[in-house]
């Protein structure tokens, strides 16, 4: 009874628009007045001592280091790069944007500000190409999960953070989901750009690709220095977000010459307003898994989900089906902390493995992002491309099948997240 009424305050609550954090505290407080005899400074407590973390850290240093690069010039000439190499092909520019989201996630872990950086430039070129306008955003937003699959990733630093997982193996596991995802994406638009029609890309020369490359050479190297430093053990995923930080500062003011101070004060001041908002969900959802610890809902649900089924295959189909629809109407890192300490003993019961789970559920939860009523990366396409919602939701059908299937695939065959293990 007190679990159903702890997600039925919840989603009530969501349901008519209040803010998610509040939503998740309220829900919390009204539960543990209701049916618990429990303090509620220790919601309180856990809430500011969840987020005294060393791993919690990198957040906000992968969001300031997308936010620089994104305006310092990197971004674009990662996009540049990979336009020199695919964009000539059928749907060379749509595979141009997979290219330059898998590169540009690998250096922010962050899907909105791949979104964003990625879409805004390339949008209005695949336009000028003959693209329609919605498909193109659709196409961005979808591409843009990527940036929080492939490493560095802020949704699988949360996981880890909340889970005790390695947040290194983490990133080694997320490597090949998020090239499978990249590729089965680029080949969905293929197909697509080929029935429609759509025009290629102009051939770039060989001298002129190779001018690309030189010029791009600093924003290239960049992934090699922070993934590099991590899996050599050189520093840690937080040591690396400040180091890509700094390093994206210096490229753009010495190299580039493309960003200013104002432009670096600018930069500095929504990294605090992100970090700010993110930093309030993931303390009140910290205090929130919390109580539902301290009041063994993790024990009942396991116990619920064990003699529902003691079929792996089919637990996990269950999983994802919910997942998927908890991703529709909750942002992915509140999910997860959410979520992720509830789910975490039944998972470890089935023999599954807690680091393919945090792929499997990241993965799951980011497809949320480009599905309605939340569908966060959609909005945020919709602003940088000047396209409307509606426009761009007739477009949605296959690149999500696209991402569901990928789902599947790295859900039910877990060597591919564990390949590098």
């Amino acid at each position: 009874m007190e679990m159903i009424i702890l997600f039925l305050v919840l989603f009530i609550l969501l349901f008519i628009s209040v803010p998610v954090g509040l939503c998740i505290g309220g829900a919390t407080i009204v539960t543990m007045l209701a049916f618990s005899d429990l303090d509620l400074m220790i919601l309180a407590h856990y809430s500011t001592t969840g987020i005294d973390s060393f791993s919690m850290m990198a957040i906000p240093f992968f969001i300031l280091a997308g936010t620089v690069m994104s305006v310092g010039g990197i971004a674009r000439r990662l996009i540049d790069c990979a336009a020199a190499f695919v964009g000539s092909f059928v749907g060379g520019l749509g595979a141009v944007v997979g290219v330059a989201s898998m590169f540009f996630g690998a250096l922010t872990g962050s899907s909105l500000a791949t979104v964003s950086a990625v879409g805004s430039i390339m949008v209005p070129q695949m336009v000028k190409r003959g693209y329609d306008r919605g498909y193109s955003a659709v196409f961005s937003a979808c591409a843009g999960t990527l940036g929080a699959v492939i490493p560095p990733s802020i949704p699988l630093v949360i996981y880890g953070c909340v889970t005790g997982t390695s947040v290194g193996d983490l990133f080694l596991a997320g490597v090949a989901p998020g090239i499978l995802i990249g590729i089965g994406l680029i080949i969905g638009n293929y197909f697509i750009c080929k029935k429609r029609g759509y025009q290629k890309a102009e051939k770039v020369p060989p001298r002129k690709a190779l001018a690309t490359i030189w010029e791009a050479k600093w924003a290239l190297i960049a992934p090699v220095i922070i993934l590099g430093g991590i899996y050599a053990g050189v520093f840690t995923p937080t040591e690396a977000a400040v180091v890509a930080v700094v390093y994206s500062i210096v490229v753009s003011v010495v190299c580039y010459r493309e960003i200013d101070l104002k432009g670096i004060y600018d930069a500095f001041v929504n990294t605090a307003v992100v970090n700010g908002i993110t930093t309030f969900l993931l303390g009140i959802s910290t205090g929130f898994a919390a109580y539902l610890s301290l009041a063994r809902i993790p024990i009942h649900l396991t116990d619920l989900l064990v003699n529902l089924t003691d079929n792996k295959i089919i637990f996990l189909l269950i999983i994802n089906l919910a997942l998927l629809l908890i991703g529709c109407v909750v942002d992915n890192i509140p999910a997860t902390t959410i979520l992720a300490p509830m789910l975490l003993p039944t998972v470890v019961e089935f023999g599954i493995d807690p680091v393919h789970f945090g792929i499997v559920m990241t993965i799951n939860l980011l497809i949320g992002l480009v599905t309605p009523p939340y569908g966060c990366s959609l909005f945020v396409a919709s602003a940088a491309c000047n396209v409307s919602m509606e426009r761009m939701l007739k477009h949605i059908l296959v690149p999500f099948l696209i991402l569901v299937g990928c789902l599947f695939i790295i859900t039910y065959i877990p060597q591919i997240s564990l390949m590098f293990l």
